[in-house]
């Protein structure tokens, strides 16, 4: 509706507020891309005026714009342009997906794959080496990703980063080797993968506008108005920046800053503090967020940070895995930054009022970063700066909830997570373990912040699959629900990508909840979420979303 700066009335069967004071209403009544009045038809044409034009939703339910706390917005735009490899079955198919996607961008100065595709679709169940990668293209760098902890490089991407039989693992990393000790450009946890991208070209300022733009249009028909963007580099920044100034970004993003892999946490420290700026800084449409921290590895990658050992670690040839000493018990996973530069990293930020956003999957990660907080935390407050837990999904332990509780740390979840990777964990570490995964109600009854996401493109973005997987907890169709004592309730599953989620991007003041003076970011279902059968959220039609007002999707 383009006359929302006139004003206009929206009324549909329900409008869900998400607001304790008035939980539910009729119709809400929009100027100026801001709320005036929430109730009955009556009182929001009393606010406009008799004339006001009215969108009538007939049955649909009004919920607040919704909201992904971790979602990779630019590289899920970026997939269509992008070498893609989500419908590869085997290693034959992946080298002839690379070969031709060399042929069809001859300009193109790397070949570089997309992050949505899966190790468990290729019959192999492992990625391509650099052997197999040079017969799919040798004359060009190649560099294949997936979930942002693995890649593999051919030779020539190998030598154009300077990486020989006799280079060191980096720490926090592993680059695979073959029985001789020969690099088979395989990169484990983002900083063996660093040395590679680092000599990537970034795509250009163009391209990753139009990457953001249309990640967004696929957001907005989803229901999302907002998500929190984690681990941007210093270009991709100033992308966003670009298009803010341009009016040119479609919904609200809180922006992560990445902290960079290989460099020391003293010079992190002092080119963050001497930006000048702090978490919280901007704008309602784009501000900063959270500093993105790996500390850990990934669950479904066996290189999460246990408190036990891994059943069966072994390294790349079948032999006991004894890693890096200096970052912790090697056979428990991997940390990617050792105890010591990770308190060091916390009280420097903390310090200067940045937050944190730690990716900690594994219950050895999780009891470090709470550690590391309450340490910074007699530094300065922690409980200001919203830091997050990314993931935190296996498993933490009451203390660890109840240190997040009183340091006011937000439980960044992804709960498609649970459904995409809980064959690989019940493989790993058994069904108990695996149904005790993503414990939400268990955070939830611990007073815990919860804020719900994606980590889209890894698994799918839209959020009322999230909400549906924390209803029920299904990972397979016939299966029935995995740990059915951590579904939560759909009011508070809700929360987590409204309320909750605004509070995690710092724009609480502004979106999540439907009230006179909060911005119209709002979004119509096809049926009341909370009152129809919790089979049917996954697939409930998105029928209109608006930011500001201004529809920006109709179905």
């Amino acid at each position: 509706m383009r006359n929302h700066e006139a004003g206009y009335v929206v009324r549909a069967a329900d409008v869900i507020t998400m607001d304790a004071e008035r939980p539910r209403a009729e119709a809400l009544g929009i100027r100026g891309g801001r709320i005036v009045s929430v109730g009955s038809l009556d009182q929001a044409r009393a606010a406009l005026g008799e004339h006001a034009p009215v969108l009538d939703l007939g049955g649909a339910t009004v919920l607040p714009g919704l909201i992904d706390t971790h979602m990779h917005l630019l590289w899920t735009g970026l997939a269509h342009v992008l070498l893609d490899l989500a419908g590869e079955r085997s290693i034959e198919g992946v080298i002839a997906a690379t070969r031709a996607w060399a042929d069809a961008h001859p300009e193109a100065p790397w070949v570089v794959s997309a992050d949505g595709w899966e190790i468990e679709d290729i019959a192999e169940r492992r990625l391509p080496t650099r052997g197999e990668l040079d017969r799919a293209c040798p004359d060009r760098p190649v560099l294949i990703l997936r979930c942002g902890h693995e890649g593999a490089a051919n030779s020539a991407a190998l030598a154009l980063s300077g990486l020989t039989d006799g280079t060191p693992d980096p720490p926090g990393g592993r680059l695979g080797r073959d029985a001789a000790g020969r690099l088979t450009g395989v990169l484990i946890e983002p900083p063996a993968i660093e040395l590679v991208r680092r000599h990537m070209p970034p795509q250009d300022d163009r391209a990753r506008r139009a990457g953001i733009a249309a990640a967004a249009e696929q957001c907005l028909a989803a229901g999302l108005t907002s998500v929190i963007e984690p681990g941007l580099r210093t270009e991709e920044l100033a992308t966003y920046q670009g298009m803010h100034r341009d009016g040119e970004l479609p919904l609200r993003v809180t922006a992560m800053p990445l902290l960079v892999s290989g460099a020391s946490v003293e010079d992190e420290i002092a080119r963050l503090s001497g930006l000048g700026v702090r978490s919280g800084f901007g704008d309602d449409r784009l501000r900063l967020g959270p500093v993105k921290v790996f500390l850990d590895g990934g669950g479904s990658l066996g290189t999460a940070y246990l408190r036990e050992p891994w059943p069966g670690r072994c390294d790349d040839h079948g032999h006991p895995d004894h890693g890096h000493p200096d970052h912790g018990h090697p056979d428990h996973g991997q940390l990617l930054l050792d105890p010591g530069s990770m308190r060091v990293l916390a009280a420097g930020l903390v310090r200067h009022g940045w937050s944190l956003g730690v990716h900690a999957v594994g219950g050895g990660a999780l009891d470090l970063l709470f550690d590391v907080l309450d340490h910074a935390d007699r530094v300065a407050p922690v409980e200001p700066l919203r830091c997050q837990a990314i993931h935190a999904y296996l498993t933490p332990s009451e203390r660890n909830m109840a240190d997040a509780r009183r340091l006011g740390v937000v439980v960044a979840t992804q709960p498609t997570m649970q459904e995409q990777f809980a064959g690989r964990l019940i493989d790993r570490l058994g069904r108990d373990t695996a149904a005790a995964a993503t414990p939400l109600a268990t955070w939830h009854r611990a007073g815990v912040r919860l804020a719900g996401g994606s980590d889209s493109p890894v698994t799918p973005f839209q959020p009322l699959r999230g909400i549906w997987q924390a209803v029920t907890r299904h990972h397979e169709p016939s299966a029935g629900p995995l740990g059915p004592a951590e579904r939560l309730d759909v009011a508070t599953a809700l929360r987590m990508y409204t309320a909750d989620a605004a509070y995690a991007a710092f724009n609480d003041h502004a979106v999540g909840v439907l009230r006179p003076g909060m911005r119209a970011d709002w979004t119509a279902l096809a049926a009341d979420p909370t009152r129809c059968p919790p089979d049917e959220i996954r697939d409930l039609p998105v029928l209109a979303t608006a930011v500001d007002g201004e529809i920006r999707h109709r179905a």
